[in-house]
Protein backbone atom coordinates (compact mmCIF):
# COMPACT_ATOMS: atom_id res chain seq x y z
CA UNK A 1 0.00 0.00 0.00
CA UNK A 2 2.44 2.27 1.06
CA UNK A 3 4.75 1.29 -1.89
CA UNK A 4 1.72 2.50 -4.22
CA UNK A 5 1.51 5.59 -3.06
CA UNK A 6 5.08 6.37 -2.87
CA UNK A 7 4.72 5.29 -6.95
CA UNK A 8 2.36 7.38 -7.26
CA UNK A 9 4.07 10.72 -5.58
CA UNK A 10 6.99 9.90 -8.19
CA UNK A 11 4.22 9.50 -11.59
CA UNK A 12 3.35 12.93 -10.23
CA UNK A 13 6.61 14.98 -9.85
CA UNK A 14 7.48 13.24 -13.04
CA UNK A 15 4.68 14.16 -15.10
CA UNK A 16 4.48 17.83 -13.81
CA UNK A 17 8.56 18.08 -14.87
CA UNK A 18 7.38 17.29 -18.40
CA UNK A 19 4.68 19.51 -18.51
CA UNK A 20 6.97 22.47 -17.37
CA UNK A 21 9.26 21.35 -20.08
CA UNK A 22 6.80 20.90 -22.63
CA UNK A 23 5.45 24.15 -21.42
CA UNK A 24 9.04 26.16 -21.66
CA UNK A 25 9.25 24.82 -24.80
CA UNK A 26 6.00 25.58 -26.77
CA UNK A 27 6.54 29.76 -25.35
CA UNK A 28 10.01 29.11 -27.09
CA UNK A 29 8.26 27.83 -30.24
CA UNK A 30 6.24 30.95 -30.00
CA UNK A 31 8.41 33.63 -29.93
CA UNK A 32 10.83 31.89 -33.04
CA UNK A 33 7.31 31.73 -34.50
CA UNK A 34 6.43 35.16 -34.25
CA UNK A 35 9.85 36.32 -35.08
CA UNK A 36 10.16 34.32 -38.27
CA UNK A 37 6.67 36.47 -39.32
CA UNK A 38 7.95 39.29 -38.22
CA UNK A 39 10.61 38.80 -40.88
CA UNK A 40 8.71 37.59 -43.29
CA UNK A 41 7.07 41.01 -43.26
CA UNK A 42 9.96 42.99 -43.05
CA UNK A 43 11.37 41.83 -46.06
CA UNK A 44 8.65 42.67 -48.32
CA UNK A 45 9.40 46.33 -50.09
CA UNK A 46 7.51 48.87 -48.20
CA UNK A 47 6.87 50.50 -51.70
CA UNK A 48 4.43 47.00 -52.80
CA UNK A 49 0.76 48.33 -52.04
CA UNK A 50 -1.95 46.31 -52.91
CA UNK A 51 -5.24 47.77 -53.13
CA UNK A 52 -8.50 46.90 -51.06
CA UNK A 53 -12.01 47.13 -50.84
CA UNK A 54 -15.17 45.68 -48.95
CA UNK A 55 -18.29 45.07 -50.44
CA UNK A 56 -19.89 48.30 -49.40
CA UNK A 57 -20.52 51.35 -51.86
CA UNK A 58 -20.46 55.35 -50.85
CA UNK A 59 -23.37 57.52 -51.56
CA UNK A 60 -22.21 57.96 -55.64
CA UNK A 61 -22.50 53.94 -55.77
CA UNK A 62 -19.18 53.62 -55.95
CA UNK A 63 -16.67 51.15 -54.31
CA UNK A 64 -14.53 52.81 -51.65
CA UNK A 65 -11.34 51.45 -52.08
CA UNK A 66 -8.07 52.13 -50.31
CA UNK A 67 -4.20 51.40 -50.67
CA UNK A 68 -2.06 49.10 -47.72
CA UNK A 69 1.68 47.70 -47.77
CA UNK A 70 1.33 44.27 -49.65
CA UNK A 71 3.37 43.20 -46.04
CA UNK A 72 0.37 43.81 -44.12
CA UNK A 73 -2.64 42.73 -46.35
CA UNK A 74 -5.10 39.39 -45.87
CA UNK A 75 -3.96 37.67 -48.77
CA UNK A 76 0.28 37.51 -47.73
CA UNK A 77 -0.25 37.62 -43.89
CA UNK A 78 -2.49 34.44 -44.25
CA UNK A 79 0.24 32.66 -47.09
CA UNK A 80 2.95 33.44 -44.52
CA UNK A 81 0.87 31.28 -41.86
CA UNK A 82 0.56 28.75 -44.01
CA UNK A 83 4.30 28.55 -44.92
CA UNK A 84 5.91 29.81 -41.76
CA UNK A 85 6.12 26.43 -39.69
CA UNK A 86 8.00 24.72 -42.12
CA UNK A 87 10.96 27.16 -41.68
CA UNK A 88 10.91 25.18 -38.10
CA UNK A 89 12.54 22.30 -39.75
CA UNK A 90 16.24 24.83 -39.87
CA UNK A 91 15.70 25.28 -35.84
CA UNK A 92 16.84 23.26 -32.82
CA UNK A 93 16.39 22.89 -29.28
CA UNK A 94 19.21 23.38 -27.27
CA UNK A 95 20.56 24.71 -23.54
CA UNK A 96 22.55 27.19 -22.91
CA UNK A 97 26.14 26.02 -21.02
CA UNK A 98 25.91 28.53 -18.83
CA UNK A 99 22.81 28.16 -16.86
CA UNK A 100 20.68 25.59 -18.72
CA UNK A 101 18.19 27.64 -19.87
CA UNK A 102 16.12 25.92 -22.85
CA UNK A 103 16.20 27.67 -26.51
CA UNK A 104 14.82 27.22 -30.05
CA UNK A 105 17.27 28.29 -32.04
CA UNK A 106 17.80 28.64 -35.82
CA UNK A 107 21.12 26.68 -37.11
CA UNK A 108 21.96 29.36 -39.63
CA UNK A 109 21.75 33.24 -39.80
CA UNK A 110 22.14 34.85 -43.12
CA UNK A 111 23.63 31.51 -44.44
CA UNK A 112 26.18 31.32 -41.81
CA UNK A 113 26.42 28.77 -38.59
CA UNK A 114 24.42 30.66 -35.55
CA UNK A 115 27.20 32.11 -33.59
CA UNK A 116 25.28 31.07 -30.34
CA UNK A 117 25.93 27.43 -31.58
CA UNK A 118 29.41 27.31 -29.33
CA UNK A 119 26.99 28.93 -26.35
CA UNK A 120 24.81 25.64 -26.34
CA UNK A 121 24.08 22.15 -26.06
CA UNK A 122 22.04 20.70 -28.32
CA UNK A 123 19.10 18.82 -27.28
CA UNK A 124 19.14 15.24 -29.53
CA UNK A 125 15.54 14.16 -29.48
CA UNK A 126 14.30 10.87 -31.25
CA UNK A 127 11.70 13.20 -33.44
CA UNK A 128 14.21 15.11 -34.86
CA UNK A 129 12.95 18.39 -33.61
CA UNK A 130 9.73 17.38 -35.61
CA UNK A 131 7.83 18.46 -32.61
CA UNK A 132 8.92 22.17 -33.08
CA UNK A 133 7.02 22.04 -36.30
CA UNK A 134 4.11 20.56 -34.59
CA UNK A 135 4.15 22.95 -31.82
CA UNK A 136 4.34 25.71 -34.00
CA UNK A 137 1.19 24.60 -35.83
CA UNK A 138 -0.94 24.30 -33.60
CA UNK A 139 -0.16 27.42 -32.02
CA UNK A 140 -1.12 28.94 -35.87
CA UNK A 141 -4.17 26.81 -35.87
CA UNK A 142 -5.36 28.23 -32.45
CA UNK A 143 -4.62 31.58 -33.18
CA UNK A 144 -4.35 32.70 -36.89
CA UNK A 145 -6.83 35.61 -36.71
CA UNK A 146 -5.37 37.29 -33.70
CA UNK A 147 -2.23 36.89 -35.44
CA UNK A 148 -3.09 38.23 -38.86
CA UNK A 149 -4.91 40.99 -36.86
CA UNK A 150 -2.42 42.16 -34.31
CA UNK A 151 0.38 42.46 -37.52
CA UNK A 152 -2.16 43.94 -39.91
CA UNK A 153 -2.08 46.82 -36.91
CA UNK A 154 1.34 47.33 -37.12
CA UNK A 155 2.49 47.95 -33.81
CA UNK A 156 5.51 45.68 -33.72
CA UNK A 157 7.09 47.50 -30.42
CA UNK A 158 5.96 44.31 -28.24
CA UNK A 159 4.68 41.69 -30.61
CA UNK A 160 5.95 38.77 -29.24
CA UNK A 161 5.01 39.67 -25.77
CA UNK A 162 1.55 41.00 -27.40
CA UNK A 163 0.89 36.91 -28.81
CA UNK A 164 2.74 34.92 -26.80
CA UNK A 165 2.13 35.93 -23.21
CA UNK A 166 -1.01 38.23 -23.73
CA UNK A 167 -3.01 35.84 -26.02
CA UNK A 168 -1.57 32.35 -26.31
CA UNK A 169 -0.48 32.79 -22.75
CA UNK A 170 2.08 30.00 -23.55
CA UNK A 171 4.55 32.34 -22.05
CA UNK A 172 5.02 33.73 -18.08
CA UNK A 173 4.02 37.53 -17.68
CA UNK A 174 7.40 38.86 -16.42
CA UNK A 175 7.57 40.76 -12.93
CA UNK A 176 7.97 44.47 -13.80
CA UNK A 177 8.10 45.65 -10.10
CA UNK A 178 11.31 46.96 -8.71
CA UNK A 179 11.97 47.06 -5.48
CA UNK A 180 13.31 50.01 -3.47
Amino acid sequence: MALSKYLYILFALLMSCVTIKTSNLKCEVCCRLVEEIQRNVSSVDPSNIVQVSNFRLDGNGNQIKHTIPLARSQLYLTEVMDSVCEKMNDYVRATFKKNGTLTVMPLLLDGQMNPLMSEVDVVQDSDLNKSLQYYCEDIVNDIEEDLINIIKSGNDDQIVHSICTNVMQLCPKKDNKIEL
